[in-house]
């Protein structure tokens, strides 16, 4: 009787024991998708300050994590997180997944699969979610991608895992680092969770690494802008640069600034990619009309800088987002994200492949 009980009792305690989890600071796992990595926190896209930047919402989305995710391997049956993020005002055409959640992909038969997301509706008052995000997990070790919050600056992660697992950084995944530079389209509006903007996309689909550094409505090549991605390291550039700046914005700065990209970064290629029109734009006569002539100004410039640079390329595809897939009339729902990517991805892997970027 005295030894099924101490069995019986030593049971129990491994049933508790597995029943628990492991919190582990994900600051010590390995986060991936900079463009610079910044030494004053591991969750933000770069160092605004330091580059001269004055701009409120420059200041502020360069505190985002957008486009940064976390790569582990585990061999846990459950995941969890538990994350804290800065107080961040609701917006009206952004999902609270995106804007405040995680999600979660796992690789499957050599491919990357969606697993769960950190759902978020209201945050309590410390601004902290616990969320399981995904429990019986076949045995084994298993490959992980966690995106981050997409619109918020996110203070603190940890990653839970069952008491008795393993879970150890690993490298990214992804080849290369081509930085995509562009507008709110870029940075992410109006897709359902941090992982389905079409840099995020781009990546899990050709293998290589496109970094987000989308700021929605502030994309103008800009003077600072411009000396960043100037000193910034990657094989390949990616514009969406024409959705923000006014007409007359872009015929004082498009020149110079590919210009200037080209002595930063000879014998790399330029991409920049006509934005799509906003959708309500055939009906509100005065908005079409000032639209048509910004985006023939655009193109009309930059047949001539891809004439004279032979690494300058310019992709336009019209009419590109079709009539129903934004949310607002300008920012892609995931139709429209999947519409983008039809029609782009093959142009941009093609270039890419031309320089051995594959």
């Amino acid at each position: 009787m005295k030894r099924l009980t101490t069995l019986i009792l030593f049971l129990l305690s491994v049933a508790v024991t597995f029943g628990q989890t492991k919190w582990v600071d994900a600051t010590s796992l390995n986060i991936c998708g900079h463009t610079i990595r910044n030494a004053k926190n591991p969750y933000s896209r770069i160092d605004a300050e330091a580059y001269g930047f004055t701009n409120k919402a420059i200041l502020r989305y360069s505190q985002y994590s957008t486009g940064l995710y976390v790569v582990f391997k585990t061999n846990s049956t459950q995941i969890s997180a538990k994350w804290s993020v800065a107080t961040s005002k609701v917006r009206d055409n952004i999902t609270p997944i995106t804007q405040l959640g995680v999600d979660l992909y796992i690789k499957d038969n050599g491919k990357w699969r969606f697993a769960a997301v950190g759902r978020v509706s209201t945050l309590p008052e410390n601004n902290v979610r616990t969320k399981t995000l995904i429990k019986n997990l076949a045995e084994g070790e298993k490959e992980c991608l966690l995106y981050l919050p997409g619109w918020c600056e996110l203070t603190k992660l940890t990653i839970g895992v069952d008491d008795w697992a393993e879970i150890k950084g690993i490298p990214s995944p992804f080849r290369h680092k081509v930085v995509v530079h562009g507008s709110s389209i870029t940075h992410g509006a109006s897709a359902s969770r941090p992982a389905m903007n079409y840099p995020a996309l781009l990546s899990r689909n050709l293998g290589i690494d496109f970094v987000n550094f989308g700021f929605s409505g502030q994309c103008k090549m800009q003077p600072q802008f411009l000396e960043f991605l100037k000193t910034c390291e990657a094989d390949a550039f990616v514009f969406d640069a024409f959705s923000n700046p006014s007409e007359k914005q872009i015929k004082e700065r498009l020149n110079n600034f590919v210009e200037e990209l080209v002595k930063a970064h000879p014998g790399k290629p330029l991409i920049f990619i006509q934005s799509p029109i906003d959708q309500d734009s055939d009906f509100d006569t005065k908005k079409y009309a000032a639209r048509m002539s910004l985006t023939k100004t655009a193109a009309e410039m930059m047949k001539v800088l891809a004439k004279k640079h032979k690494d300058v390329y310019f992709l336009a595809v019209p009419n590109v987002l079709g009539t129903d897939s934004t949310i607002d009339n300008s920012h892609p729902t995931d139709l429209g994200f999947d519409r983008f990517l039809k029609a782009y991805q093959p142009k941009i892997a093609k270039i890419l492949k031309k320089y051995g970027i594959k």
